[in-house]
């Protein structure tokens, strides 16, 4: 029996188990779940239904104290089954739909200062880091006393460090405590000062049009620990490295392009519906030299830049220019595909300076990210590799 298999069939027999007798099952079924990043398995819990692990997770009284009785043990394993499914982002949509938060909810108003509330804060941290799903967690704690109580008890009496952290990033994702702004210029709104924004809003129409024929050859970006699926993309130029194939593709998108002065990267970024782009910084060495412009193609209400904090929407033939070092994330909350053409160009200015632990290959991210894109980035972020070049300058890759 293969694991998919296997999942289907312990999610079956755990409600006709009665007591410890679960206990087997549910530590099968925590074993699978930790291999949820495996398309198949996943896609199997979520196909099986996950009634009979919300049921475990129901069982007994939240208060008692005895932490060995077979009650909160069992709870322990349904949440940490369903903690290992929620890291999966592409999970985390089918889990909500099939009642997740009122179970989440209901642990963390109700349970004292246990592993137990600490497994259901940090599943709430992780649905709330998805801002597709945030308007559905306020849907249920809007105006709730027990939702303010638990606020009070797990800042006051948090189980760990990492329980009163993962809460304080509820808040905030959630707009119950404001956001603190780095400083500098985020948005660039005097669009005078760049004047090869008017020939690009000019050509939107022709853009557009040759953008059309592009969907079936659009890919996915590789960073997924970014976006795991939704975000995809069509490359014309790569670090100043035009991609010839794809330029002769759209023609008058790339002759606009070339005359963007300083223009390093440009391509179609697309967000599929219901899709979440989470809160990141630019490359190290390479955002503090550019500036990012957006040419709005396709915008579908529902639509949001957030960017240190400022929400901004795109309005369809105008353009957005803005700093990537800051903090920001993008997100589709509609049922139809939002395209911006992307352009990436040389600006200088004092206040611009990335921290080096913003940097691109930290510890977390570097196994995420293709080999080749990161070589091309340590290479290009070198001071002396970013000097004004012709439009066909290719960094040097180590293969």
């Amino acid at each position: 029996m293969n694991e998919a298999h296997k999942v289907r069939e312990l999610l079956t027999r755990l409600p006709e188990l009665h007591g410890l007798q679960k206990l087997p099952v549910m530590n099968e079924l925590l074993d699978l779940a930790d291999d949820a990043d495996q398309d198949e398995i996943g896609k199997s819990f979520i196909n099986s239904g996950l009634k009979p692990i919300f049921d475990v997770c129901k069982l007994g009284d939240f208060k008692e104290e005895n932490s060995e009785s077979e009650h909160i043990l069992l709870r322990r394993k349904a949440l940490k089954v369903i903690s290992l499914l929620i890291e999966e982002d592409l999970l985390q949509s089918s889990l909500v739909e099939q009642g997740v938060l009122p179970i989440i909810l209901r642990i963390i108003y109700h349970s004292p200062p246990t592993t137990e509330r600490r497994s259901a804060v940090r599943s709430l941290w992780f649905i709330t880091e998805n801002a597709i799903l945030r308007d559905e967690v306020i849907k249920l704690i809007d105006g709730r006393k027990e939702w303010d109580d638990a606020k009070i008890n797990i800042l006051s009496n948090p189980v760990s460090v990492e329980e009163k952290d993962w809460f304080l990033a509820i808040l905030k994702f959630l707009g119950f405590i404001p956001f603190t702004p780095a400083s500098g210029t985020v948005f660039y709104d005097n669009l005078e000062d760049f004047p090869f924004v008017k020939d690009l809003e000019a050509k939107y129409s022709v853009i557009k049009q040759e953008f059309q024929f592009l969907f079936d050859k659009l890919v996915a970006w590789p960073e997924k620990y970014l976006c795991q699926k939704g975000w995809d993309v069509f490359g014309l130029y790569a670090f100043q490295n035009k991609l010839d194939h794809n330029c002769k593709l759209c023609p008058e998108t790339s002759k606009a392009l070339e005359n963007v002065p300083g223009m390093v990267t440009a391509m179609f970024s697309c967000l599929q519906p219901k899709t979440h782009i989470k809160p990141h910084t630019g490359y190290y060495q390479y955002s503090e030299k550019i500036l990012r412009c957006h040419l709005a193609i396709k915008v579908p209400s529902g639509c949001v830049l957030k960017v240190n904090g400022i929400e901004r929407t795109w309005q369809e033939g105008k353009c957005m220019i803005f700093d990537d070092t800051f903090y920001h994330e993008a997100w589709n909350k509609s049922n139809e595909l939002r395209v911006v053409l992307m352009i990436d160009f040389m600006y200088s200015r004092s206040d611009k300076c990335m921290k080096p632990n913003q940097s691109l290959g930290s510890k977390d991210d570097i196994a995420l990210i293709s080999k080749d894109l990161l070589e091309t980035l340590n290479s290009y972020g070198k001071t002396e590799n970013f000097k004004e070049k012709p439009i066909g300058y290719t960094p040097s890759i180590t293969n």
